[in-house]
């Protein structure tokens, strides 16, 4: 036995480790063993390979924003707690948080699974200030607990702070606005990360819901256009060996129960949300760029100018219900939507009177100066015969309807669009839900509600359910003449 003061010195260091040490030398290593493989219920060996390539990519240094989920049981939130944990311990005095809609799920959640992988890796040394809901460690590291739900007194969240962070987790992201997730990730990268040679990190996790999430990553991700700078990765239950069998049969039962959460939670379906309230049906909204059957007819223009030059500004030529052109302007000048409608109508030879604009904010200014049509969203609604549906207004009204076209596959959007374009017009045609009011009229989802789960105005939606318009209150030919006697 080798008893030379030298290692005599190494065997009294390693006796003075503890398992907490030895496991935060293994995290800064990147050798996630320790955490990804361990018995399953029947006592089997196995490995979380899904969980060991997520915790691959949050300490990489190559991306500054990860979704990691897609579906239940991937051990989202474990994944989460154990990084923080080890990168708070391994980086004294960091700067981290987890944000959550609300503050109470993140403290009967997050936080307790935060101190059940404290207990299970033998780590002990931090306090939970309940107070100020911050978690506080002994080597001055430091993770706040951010609520960001949406409050219409701060729709920009500055009241989020000006705290400067290393890094973040945002769970169950699919609940959080999206001017959340762009303000917070301002804030990180900018504590301590230079000194330690930290890549900013703003890690994502939840389940599929058709917002900004599946817009931002999924839907970039499945068509390989995502940015250098995001990654997204999927994890279904049936991945996570290490999940109890009696929940996974529970989330299976779902098929029969709830379709739409079976689809989401189980099978880590993005396109599937069976909302009572949607209008439309999804396969019939995918159908819209394909509907070559739909007959051509009279020519139209409508137009949704941007609301105070806020927002796009759309323009659609139509031959009956097939849109054979479409404009936009992201920053609108009245007098270049003026220019371009006129040019429009001359190149396809449409009377004014087959022309229509938002008349909301500065689409009125364009409107007498064009001398199109007038569409006024708040209007009574037009008289139909045969239809006794009691609409809030004339936007109602026509969004109803679009709805119904849809549905039965008699619109065809065969102009050129890019693939952000497709995406966002179907994701918008998607928010059509419609409400009850407490006036008892039919009344639709709100274009803030939309802006704030989609994270932008529905600008393609509303240019082109004023393609209604002309449907619901037809042209009349007057005919002059001798009346014969």
């Amino acid at each position: 036995m080798d008893t030379t003061p030298e290692n005599q010195k190494i065997q009294n260091l390693v006796s003075e480790l503890k398992p907490i040490d030895i496991r935060s030398a293994l995290f800064k290593s990147k050798d996630f063993n320790f955490i990804v493989t361990g018995k399953d219920e029947d006592g089997k060996i196995c490995t979380h390979l899904k969980q060991e390539e997520a915790l691959q990519i949050l300490t990489a240094n190559i991306v500054e924003e990860f979704l990691y989920g897609g579906a239940a049981g991937g051990a989202k939130t474990w994944t989460g707690c154990c990084w923080l944990l080890f990168m708070c311990i391994n980086y004294p005095g960091t700067r981290w948080f987890v944000a959550r809609k609300e503050l109470k799920d993140i403290i009967d959640s997050v936080y307790v699974t935060f101190k059940k992988v404290c207990d299970t890796y033998g780590f002990s040394d931090y306090k939970f200030n309940g107070q100020k809901h911050f978690i506080q460690f002994g080597n001055g590291s430091h993770i706040n607990l951010i609520e960001v739900s949406y409050k219409p007194s701060d729709p920009m969240f500055e009241g989020v702070g000006s705290t400067e962070y290393t890094g973040g987790w945002m769970e169950e992201v699919g609940e959080i606005h999206p001017q959340a997730y762009i303000v917070l990730r301002t804030r990180i990268g900018r504590h301590l990360n230079k000194k330690y040679g930290i890549k900013k990190m703003m890690f994502m996790s939840g389940n599929p819901k058709k917002n900004w999430t599946k817009t931002q990553f999924y839907d970039k991700d499945k068509a390989g256009t995502i940015e250098s700078h995001k990654r997204y990765l999927g994890c279904l239950v049936t991945e996570n060996p290490f999940i109890e069998k009696d929940y996974v049969e529970s989330l299976r039962r779902l098929a029969s129960e709830d379709k739409a959460s079976f689809e989401r939670l189980f099978k880590g379906n993005w396109e599937y949300e069976d909302n009572p309230n949607a209008l439309c049906d999804y396969e019939m909204i995918e159908a819209i760029f394909s509907n070559n059957h739909v007959p051509q007819g009279q020519t139209f223009i409508t137009a949704d100018i941007a609301r105070f030059g806020s927002d796009k500004a759309v323009i659609c030529v139509w031959r009956g219900w097939r849109l054979i052109e479409l404009k936009t302007f992201d920053v609108s000048k009245t007098t270049d939507i003026q220019l371009l409608i006129t040019q429009l109508r001359l190149k396809y030879h449409i009377p004014k009177n087959r022309c229509v604009g938002d008349a909301d904010g500065v689409g009125g200014g364009v409107i007498d100066n064009t001398g199109i049509k007038a569409f006024i969203n708040n209007a009574t609604p037009i008289r139909e015969q045969g239809d006794n549906q009691n609409y809030k207004n004339l936007q109602v009204q026509c969004l109803f309807h679009l709805a119904r076209i849809i549905n039965e596959g008699k619109i065809w959007i065969m102009c050129e669009l890019s693939e952000k374009q497709r995406s966002d017009i179907k994701q918008e045609l998607d928010q059509i839900h419609s409400k009850l009011n407490d006036i008892g009229k039919l009344d639709c989802k709100s274009k803030s509600d939309i802006k704030q789960d989609i994270g932008r105005s529905p600008d393609y939606r509303d240019a082109i359910f004023m393609r209604v318009f002309f449907d619901l209150k037809p042209n009349k030919r007057r005919f002059m003449g001798s009346i014969l006697r």
